[in-house]
This record gives C-alpha cells, structure tokens and sequence, in this order.
C-alpha cells in the first residue's frame, strides 16, 4: 500500500474508534527503538493530522536498567527528546530500581513496573490515555505465544486497540500495521533509533517465534499472518456473542445458583470468568477439572482445591469462596 492511503487508513480508523482527537492529552510510552520513534515522529507532526485530530503529546521513557548499554539508550533518548521538545507537553525519563532483580519471569516483572510508572506519571498529568507502538507483527507474536504456553480462550483474541489497563486506557493505533509500514508514516527516512540487540537472542521464546517459527509458517502458507488475524476477529465476534450468558452464568456461581450438574464444557468458560472477576487469571486446566468434579459430586457439601500456595478456592454448599493461606 502506497504511504498516502496507508495514512489515510490511519486517520479513519483513528476517528472511527475514537481513539483520540485534539482535546485529548496522551502520553507515549516510549522506548528510543524502531517503533516508538517511528511513533512519535508521525505523532507529533501536524501536517499528518486534519484538523481536531492531533492531540497533545507527553513522552515517558522508562530505563528498565537490564541492559548492558542502558545508560547509552537513556542519553539517545534524552538527546532525542531535547531536539523535540518544542512539540511535547511533559517529558519524564524515569529508571527501575530492582533491588534484587527476579531470577525468572523478568520481562513480566519490568512490563509490570512500567506499566506502574506509567500509570503514576499520568495521574501526575491529569493524563489517563497512554500510546504505544505495538503493530500487526506483535499481535501475530502475541497471539502464537498465548496459544503455545496455553491459556484462556479469550487470550487468542490478542491486543485490542484501546484497552483498558487499571486507571489508564491503552490505545495501539498501529495495530492494523506491519513494522515493514511504519517508515511509511513519517516524510524522511529515520536511521536513528536504538537497536535492541537482545531481539536477536533465541534463548527468548518469543524471539524464537519472531526469528525461526513465523518465517517457517510463513512458508508453509503466505497468508499465515492474514488467516491468523481472521481466526482472531472470528474468536472476538464469538466473545461478543457470549458476553450476555457468561456473565449471568458469572452471577449464578457468585450467588451459588449455577445449576453444576447439567453444566457441560461450557462450565470452564463460565468459571475461568468468575475467577478473572475475582482477580484471578492464572488456573491451570486440571485444576479447573477438578473443581468442576468437585461441584458435581452430590456426595460432598464442602472440599477446596489449592490453587497456588497462597489461594484456595472452597465449595460450601452451592457455593464457592476464595481463602488465601
């Protein structure tokens, strides 16, 4: 697609989801990489918005302090945010302090405490709309690595492009976009941004998926990515559809009037959404099995099934209760 009518695709899609328009203040997450300056360099030019659309732009950086060449990224980005600064409302650059950082699940741990220093920095602004730059090729990665380490069916609907996240609405403009077209957003070339050399590493499983898996399914089918976005819509359009019953099956077990004994499959949806009501998001399928047999056996009144070594979730009667340990 040419850039004028990829731009333009932009813009209708931006007004026909209200993603944002020129009353709105929004923060960009921002990381100095490919993305996040292709980004903000298309966000901050006014040329590139018809009138009422452009909003006011505030940049947050956050330096996770992982990297060998963290202090490097900071001062590009520094130096960056200072040559626009002129067209940015606030600039905060902020680092993570780890104390002793986690020996496993350390992206989850510094997604988690940036997405915390972002949402304190906004309430600091009066901001509650924050940008990022996740594109179609993220969504197709997020999408498979759901699907690989198993999860709740709602997971293969992958990202939304406004997406509620505590007091902050995350909006992904870029999403109906490959990294291939995001040059085409901006007028000059951009050869300036920080290379993330970790991206290359495949003892990351996603990297794996983006190096190695993707391009072999790619050539096993061309229209992998396309037929993969179209079983997404198709799982959101289903979601949609099973909102209404859920909830009210939600309700039921609340209330201990889910009627277990005639309940089939569907029962794992309905409990994998009471638990999610309840906080709770990570449930093994074996354990769901098992409290579904639990509920089901007309010989017991009371059992729990230990969920992590902190929770357990009890049945008394028709009901069912979390107790932590």
């Amino acid at each position: 697609m040419q850039a004028k009518a990829l731009r333009a695709n932009l813009i209708r899609h931006i007004r026909e989801t209200a993603m944002f328009d020129a009353k709105d203040h929004v923060i960009v997450a921002f990381s100095g990489g490919h993305d996040s300056v292709h980004l903000l360099t298309w966000l901050i030019d006014a040329n590139n918005f018809p009138a009422g659309l452009q909003p006011q732009v505030s940049v947050v950086y956050v330096n996770h302090q992982l990297r060998t060449d963290a202090e490097q990224e900071e001062t590009f980005v520094r130096n960056w945010l200072v040559m626009h600064r002129e067209q940015l409302v606030h600039v905060a650059i902020r680092r993570i302090e780890w104390g002793e950082k986690p020996t496993h699940g350390i992206e989850a741990a510094a997604r988690d405490r940036r997405y915390a220093i972002l949402a304190e920095q906004a309430e600091q602004w009066g901001i509650h709309k924050v940008i990022t730059a996740h594109h179609q090729d993220d969504q197709i990665e997020t999408i498979l690595f759901k699907l690989i380490r198993g999860g709740q069916l709602s997971q293969l609907q992958g990202m939304s492009d406004r997406q509620a996240r505590g007091t902050l609405e995350i909006i992904r403009p870029l999403l109906n976009l490959k990294k291939s077209d995001l040059p085409k957003l901006v007028n000059e070339p951009i050869t300036d941004y920080i290379q993330d050399y970790s991206n290359d590493d495949e003892q990351f499983a996603r990297n794996r998926l983006r190096q190695t898996l993707i391009p072999q399914l790619r050539q096993v089918n061309a229209g992998f990515d396309q037929h993969l976005l179209e079983m997404t819509r198709q799982f959101k359009a289903l979601d949609k559809i099973a909102h209404e019953p859920v909830v009210q099956a939600v309700d039921a077990i609340e209330n201990g009037q889910f009627d277990w004994h005639h309940a089939g499959d569907e029962a794992v949806i309905y409990l994998q959404a009471w638990f999610n009501q309840q906080g709770i998001y990570a449930v093994k399928m074996s354990q769901l099995d098992q409290l579904i047999a639990l509920m089901k056996n007309p010989n017991v009144r009371v059992g729990e099934i230990e969920l992590t070594q902190t929770v357990k979730v009890k049945r008394e009667g028709r009901r069912l209760l979390l107790a932590t340990t």
